[in-house]
């Protein structure tokens, strides 16, 4: 059993417009299920059973909410998720098998909103679905800000004041990261695990190599410096 469905009242959404969920799980089976569920509680739904279907859902579609399974095919939801917030800012809700804190982690850091293990009852992914919508949100969130330091997702640009600055991927998955929540800590193995997880041959330090190089390109020059090292913790961007 992926969930155990039980009795309970519908959430009553504040929006009178009817919530768009987006099911992205490769099981027919588990699609089928949620799709059932989650229509006679409200929902529109729309499904897809890869990354690449997912991404062209979420473009095309913009829905308002999406729920997405760690385990897919060619592309697992981990690594779907940076190329899904390029695209929409649309709550993101894990489903995973796996209860790995690791994992947990590293969607979280990568952008999703929530994380919720299977099995699980049908009333708890509702609720969880129903605090999700009511956060308010933007449309699509492409611009990343920090003082002058501003990350532009959807051209892949960073600029401090009217500087373009040249980072390399690494550097900009690394500054984006921090750049979603400004003023929050991030400790070394966060950042590990959002940036380098699926590499077998990252090495711990280059966290701390990665952050040095980004410093000297956003920091170098400027005033006040953005990036800092919170001693015995880990790295926070704030102005």
């Amino acid at each position: 059993m992926i969930f155990q469905d039980i009795c309970y009242d519908a959430i009553a959404m504040s929006d009178a417009s009817v919530p768009r969920v987006l099911i992205v799980d490769d099981e027919r089976q588990v699609r089928e299920m949620l799709e059932l569920n989650l229509e006679l509680r409200g929902f529109t739904v729309r499904m897809a059973a890869d990354g690449a279907e997912a991404l062209a859902l979420a473009r095309e579609w913009q829905p308002d909410v999406i729920v997405l399974d760690v385990m897919l095919p060619k592309i697992d939801g981990l690594s779907l998720l940076p190329a899904l917030r390029k695209i929409t800012e649309a709550p993101i809700v894990m489903l995973s098998a796996r209860g790995e804190i690791e994992d947990r982690i590293r969607g979280l850091v990568r952008g999703a909103d929530d994380y919720i293990s299977k099995p699980f009852e049908m009333a708890e992914l509702i609720a969880r679905l129903g605090s999700a919508l009511r956060r308010p949100r933007l449309a699509r969130r492409s611009l990343l800000t920090c003082g002058d330091l501003t990350l532009d997702l959807a051209e892949h640009s960073v600029m401090r004041g009217k500087r373009r600055l040249e980072l390399t991927a690494l550097e900009f998955k690394l500054l984006a990261t921090l750049l979603r929540s400004p003023n929050r800590v991030f400790t070394r193995d966060e950042l590990f695990a959002a940036i380098w997880g699926d590499e077998r041959d990252a090495e711990f330090g280059s966290v701390g190599r990665t952050i040095s190089y980004l410093r000297s390109k956003v920091d170098r020059g400027f005033d006040p410096p953005l990036i800092h090292t919170i001693r015995g913790v880990g790295y926070t961007v704030r102005a």
